[in-house]
């Protein structure tokens, strides 16, 4: 125990207060009452960590006491001691006093205190797991407002995106830019690690990328060389995000690219057969690895009824109930299969043929799907 708490004992028995008080004299501030009224008294002017109640007193039972003290110290620990047992009175303690231990008397001293110990070491640890709950709640709410709230329509592309946290936070993240009237910019990675230090990278990250695209688009490798110099500063080589970017400009048939050591994206090209799919290997290594990493372009053709998906380790690496993981053939099938469904609704059906896989069990790592497609029709997409 590193704190003194505060302890208020009640009972009508002088020899049963100095038993209390001798049990409870190191580690806690000992106040005593010797009625229901003299210890509500008591609280309104100093309210406290534990309550120990005798349960029949004269004026007030403990029962109607505890009842009482909830609005002076709703979080105490409350304890009844009594020398009966009525089925009925442990359910009044339980309803009306919220109390934590009905004990029945003789009580023995040292078992006691450890109790009491062990009740509050529960309930600090209790409080501790509800703020921390609280802090990933409001860290999920930040987080998902890095993804893109929508998808406005450019020229000639039609596009969405998902992510599906394993967690209420993760490390995956993706992203759409309109870099100008005839540019348009999009990215998929992934934080090596999970929770919070995942989800702070991740947002390092996406800052990073957003920062330097918009002046750096004319070269993504020098971009690529910066952001991983500055994420390496970050992490001093301790973790590390894989990245897929790609450019693509209006009027132009063909995607520029960077894959800094990514799970290849598919791209499925309309004029070939329906089975054809192009992954597009890694051209670097991850980001944060190595100071002096290198990264290089490539450039794919990218015309009308062309689609690219692009997807994190968490959809290959998905498990069944056999320890099977979906994998990157199944997932190759699952895109074929969706050839004819419009981009908007191809992450969904792929995510659905994930889960389905997995056959319920929990997600052990985020699932992100991103879809770039040049419509066939002249219509623009978003």
């Amino acid at each position: 125990m590193t704190r003194l708490y505060k302890l208020l004992a009640v009972d009508d028995e002088t020899s049963n207060l100095q038993k209390l008080r001798r049990a409870f004299r190191e580690g806690f501030q000992v106040f005593q009452a010797r009625s229901g009224g003299e210890a509500l008294s008591l609280l309104g002017q100093e309210p406290v960590d534990v309550i120990i109640t005798d349960q029949r007193m004269p004026g007030m039972t403990g029962v109607e006491l505890l009842g009482q003290s909830l609005s002076q110290c709703p979080d105490a620990i409350r304890i009844i001691l009594t020398g009966y047992t009525e089925a009925d009175e442990m359910m009044d303690a339980i309803n009306e006093g919220r109390v934590h231990r009905y004990i029945t008397k003789p009580w023995e001293p040292f078992t006691l205190r450890q109790t009491v110990i062990q009740d509050l070491e529960h309930q600090r640890l209790s409080r501790e797991h509800q703020l921390v709950e609280e802090q990933l709640r409001i860290a999920h709410q930040v987080q998902t407002r890095l993804f893109p709230q929508s998808f406005p329509p450019f020229p000639g592309l039609s596009y969405s995106g998902t992510c599906r946290s394993a967690g209420q936070i993760g490390g995956d993240f993706y992203d759409f830019l309109k870099l100008s009237e005839g540019e348009f910019f999009v990215a998929v990675g992934d934080v090596s690690g999970k929770g919070i230090s995942a989800a702070l990278l991740m947002a390092s990250l996406q800052a990073l990328l957003r920062s330097h695209v918009f002046y750096r688009r004319d070269s993504l490798p020098l971009m690529m060389r910066e952001i991983n110099a500055m994420l390496r500063s970050l992490t001093d080589g301790s973790r590390f995000a894989t990245l897929f970017c790609g450019l693509y400009r209006a009027g132009e048939d063909r995607l520029t690219y960077v894959n800094a050591g990514h799970n290849p994206p598919l791209l499925t090209a309309a004029r070939t057969a329906a089975s054809s799919l192009r992954p597009l290997a890694a051209t670097g290594v991850p980001l944060g690895l190595f100071e002096d990493a290198e990264f290089a372009c490539n450039e794919v053709d990218f015309r009308p009824g062309d689609r690219l998906i692009g997807y994190t380790d968490g959809v290959v690496e998905a498990e069944n109930g056999s320890g099977e993981q979906f994998g990157e053939q199944r997932l190759e099938e699952a895109v074929r299969g969706a050839s004819l469904i419009p981009a908007a609704e191809v992450e969904r059906t792929l995510l659905e043929e994930v889960v389905r896989f997995a056959d319920g069990r929990p997600l052990t790592d985020d699932l992100t799907l991103i879809v770039l497609e040049r419509p066939r029709t002249t219509t623009n997409g978003g």
